[in-house]
């Protein structure tokens, strides 16, 4: 859990913060070893960012490979704020000035610096220098700038013999006021035992006993507002985002661009003239209109049940079946079944995707088929006649890829990224939860965009336009063109289409008040009905029908930062920022 940090009110309205960094209590075990003397000279930059160089001298009693140093960044106010300091280490030395072998590693809210050679082995007296920067660690606060900073962290797992750190404001004027104040004993404790003196833009302190196990120093430094500048708003914002940390929730936004580059290449339609001029049929290819299912697929492209229900209804408006009503008595509610009858055999003007249907509806029926007895047995035939219509629209030049194959292409990537990524960044990376959130999430921008993948050629976009000022007619049509159009049968028709761009109820709507014969493919449970045919009366009987053939056709078995600080009250031992601790390897 990061440290807190918490509101108080005193001298200086300054920020109290609570430097408890992990949930790990100190071990009694021995360390075999003892810091003699720990010392942070410490440089406050106009920046407001922090240079840190600590020197820390330890006697080992036994041979170890080094020490560890554990620095926290992040921390969490009171009302579950997070706020983060970054540290960047530059150098780790001996007290010549010779570079020491280290690894730096992250983990959890804390930065760990290693120190020291694993085939190595050092004993007796060592002096480690670390030399790091910190940054977003100053407050900012009504009447002063403050850092409030625990010098040696509350964590060593071994005692302090001497403890001291000085401060110095790196900046070309002097302050008016400084104010120093410090802590000592462990977390939260309010005791005094340190000196802290000012001079020139420099505060020195020192603890004026030794500090055992779980104790540290801690020290609070002000200085008139102005000399210090506040960090920017794009580094809070860099700072919040953490690219450190969280680069891994770059690859969702890399191949989100990257499916928008690839649709921009690959997905995006022509652009084809803007109006839309009222069209009053369906577009053809090679002077044959499209079939009601080839239209409302390469609307949306993708066949769906309305497109299966227009093409059977284009069936029987083409003279090839019929479609009968019959009323079922039931105890307390009748009920309405169907029976789809063939009446000739599929010609030459049908397409492939209608003869393919035809075929499919009445196998294994002879001539008829009650349309219940297709629930839990048509839907084995529907991935071979979702693909016959695709592969019709891509002989005639309207797609050149199937649809529903880069759709599935797509989705089969996106898949891929998402398991592929989510298992290496889940192993890999240091917070396996974070690696595997973004690996899921770097294929959903792929699993997302797949279905504006689908491309239409030119002649699509051309026949996508007539369709649109088709629709246009269908559901707007006035009753005057409709009367001077002459066609007594012209309902029954366009019907189809109408089903397949679902606007059935507009384009029966227009026909109130005018002489339309009835369709001979339908046959009534009440002929009474279809003797004074109502567009609108057989609109509703069409609708319920169609709703009977699409569950029977579909359906199958179920087995298939601001506040207070270190004065006035405020402060306390292991407050602050810095802190946490150490120990030996």
């Amino acid at each position: 859990m990061p440290p807190k940090f918490s509101k108080r009110h005193g001298f200086s309205t300054s920020l109290m913060l609570a430097a408890m960094i992990m949930a790990v209590p100190i071990c009694a075990a021995a360390q075999h070893f003892t810091i003699e003397r720990y010392h942070a000279d410490i440089t406050i930059r106009k920046d407001s960012s922090l240079e840190v160089i600590e020197t820390i001298s330890v006697a080992f009693s036994r041979p170890k490979h080094g020490i560890y140093r554990e620095v926290p960044y992040k921390y969490v106010d009171e009302l579950g704020n997070s706020l983060r300091t970054p540290i960047k280490v530059s150098a780790v030395s001996d007290a010549t000035g010779k570079p020491r072998s280290y690894k730096v590693g992250r983990r959890g809210n804390v930065v760990t610096i290693r120190i020291g050679d694993a085939d190595k082995y050092v004993q007796g007296r060592q002096t480690y220098v670390i030399a790091y920067t910190v940054e977003n660690a100053v407050l900012f606060l009504g009447d002063q700038d403050e850092l409030y900073w625990n010098v040696t962290g509350n964590y060593w797992k071994a005692p302090i013999e001497e403890a001291s750190a000085k401060v110095q404001l790196d900046v070309l004027a002097n302050s008016d006021k400084l104010l120093a104040t410090c802590y000592t004993g462990r977390q939260g404790s309010r005791e005094t035992a340190c000196s802290a003196q000012t001079e020139e833009n420099a505060g020195a302190f020192y603890a004026t006993r030794s500090l055992q196990p779980g104790e540290g120093l801690t020290l609070s430094f002000a200085w008139q507002k102005g000399l210090v500048s506040p960090p920017s708003a794009w580094k809070k914002f860099l700072w919040a985002v953490n690219l450190r940390e969280n680069w891994v929730f770059l690859l969702p936004m890399a191949t989100f661009i990257g499916m928008l580059q690839a649709w921009h290449k690959k997905g995006r339609d022509p652009i084809v003239r803007k109006a839309v001029p009222v069209a009053y049929g369906p577009p053809a290819y090679q002077d044959k209109p499209l079939s009601a299912a080839e239209l409302g697929t390469l609307m949306d492209e993708k066949l769906d049940a309305r497109d299966l229900t227009a093409a059977i209804v284009g069936l029987a408006a083409k003279g090839y079946l019929s479609i009968e009503e019959q009323v079922e008595e039931g105890w307390i509610f009748n009920s309405t079944a169907y029976t789809l009858r063939q009446l000739k055999e599929p010609e030459k003007d049908l397409g492939k995707f209608e003869t393919t249907l035809m075929e499919k509806i009445f196998a294994g029926h002879s001539n008829e088929v009650q349309v219940s007895d297709l629930k839990n047995k048509f839907y084995k035939h529907l991935d071979l006649l979702k693909d016959t219509p695709y592969q019709d629209l891509v002989n005639k030049k309207y797609f050149s890829k199937s649809p529903d194959k880069v759709r599935k292409t797509y989705l089969a990537a996106g898949f891929t990224v998402s398991i592929a990524l989510a298992i290496g960044l889940g192993l890999l990376s240091p917070d396996g939860a974070r690696g595997l959130f973004a690996g899921i999430a770097a294929g959903l921008p792929i699993l997302g965009l797949a279905r504006f993948m689908p491309a239409k050629t030119a002649a699509c976009a051309f026949a996508h336009n007539q369709i649109l000022g088709f629709e246009e007619f269908l559901t707007r049509a006035e009753k005057d063109r409709l009367e001077r159009m002459d066609d007594k049968h012209l309902f029954s028709r366009f019907l189809p289409y109408a089903i397949a761009l679902d606007v059935t109820d507009r384009w029966a709507k227009a026909f109130e008040g005018i002489d339309q014969e009835p369709p001979q493919w339908y046959v009534s449970s009440h002929p009474s009905r279809l003797a004074t045919f109502s567009p609108r009366a057989f609109s509703s009987s069409l609708t319920t029908m169609s709703s009977s053939l699409s569950s029977a056709m579909f359906s199958a078995p179920r087995s298939s930062g601001g506040g207070g600080g270190g004065f006035g009250g405020g402060g306390s031992s292991g407050g602050g920022f810095g802190g946490g601790g150490g120990g030996s390897w």
